[in-house]
């Protein structure tokens, strides 16, 4: 059994989110609460104080790396960012705004849950 980490997975694609939950829970992890944009994941991490807090960049309302930004300035948690944008200078931005780790979309489960595992060890 996993140690019960509290998740919440954000992305505005409900397929998407659903695909990122249903592999995240078959291993035994525990989501706490989902979202479809970055103002939702900044009051869910204010609500729930996650663990892990999965997000992708490219959102309508507020975008991943503005709620990365919010979030960094009251919270610990650990950020894992989905995208399917891989430009440099937004690695380079995501790094520089505190995310533990990022990943290209689509996600595969291979490559998924072992930077799950490592974000949330490295916590």
């Amino acid at each position: 059994m996993r140690q019960p980490y509290r998740i919440i997975v954000i992305d505005d694609d409900p397929i998407t989110r659903m695909d990122l939950i249903e592999m995240l829970q078959e291993v035994g992890y525990h989501i706490v609460a989902e979202g479809k944009n970055g103002e939702e994941a900044v009051r869910l991490t204010q609500t729930w104080h996650p663990d892990l807090l999965i997000m992708d960049v490219k959102m309508p309302v507020m975008d991943g790396l503005t709620a990365t930004g919010i979030i960094r300035s009251c919270s610990d948690t650990a950020i894992l960012l989905l995208t399917a944008y891989s430009q440099k200078d937004m690695v380079v931005q995501a790094m520089a705004k505190g995310v533990s780790a990022y990943l290209i979309k689509p996600v595969m489960e291979e490559e998924f849950l072992p930077a799950v595992e490592q974000v949330l060890t490295n916590r």
